[in-house]
């Protein structure tokens, strides 16, 4: 199998976008039923959700290149693709400090305090959001047939 930085690319941005809806998932279920254990473990994969998105981001410019040679990839698209991922990138960035900081003082605490367990539910909606966003981008550089004038964003960057 032969795979390139926009296989690679594909792959590894599936996982923050589904990791942190699972994660939001998991730990809205721990808050519910009270479960300690499942909200620091929560921690856990959201620090690696965090990572993850590193990750995506990082092969984001190999893929550019490949997607660009395409004669269907719209620059405009590109360029919206990136900025949303850039700002996932940071949100995710501070997710991923936040998920760490509870995991290094709160793990040995027989429960999370009331105001990380807000801030962490609060950051995995807004994440699950922005990431989910940033997908429905990528998808709209490389798949036409999800296209439409309706639905096309309309210079993104002029907001950022």
């Amino acid at each position: 199998m032969n795979m390139n930085m926009a296989h690679i690319h594909i792959i590894l941005n599936h996982i923050p976008i589904l990791g942190t809806a699972f994660v939001a998932l998991a730990f809205l279920i721990a808050l519910i039923f009270r479960n300690v254990f499942l909200q620091k473990l929560s921690l856990w994969f959201l620090a690696l959700a965090a990572l993850s998105t590193a990750a995506a981001y990082l092969t984001g410019d190999g893929a550019t290149h490949i997607v660009e040679s395409l004669n269907h990839a719209s620059p405009i698209l590109i360029h919206d693709h990136e900025s949303m991922a850039r700002i996932s990138l940071i949100i995710m960035f501070f997710t991923g400090i936040i998920a760490l900081f509870g995991i290094v003082f709160y793990t040995r605490k027989p429960a999370l305090p009331r105001y990380l367990q807000v801030i962490v539910m609060a950051i995995l909606i807004i994440n699950t959001a922005v990431l989910i966003y940033v997908g429905y981008l990528g998808g709209l550089v490389s798949h036409p047939e999800i296209r439409s004038f309706l639905d096309a964003p309309q210079h993104l960057a002029l907001l950022f």
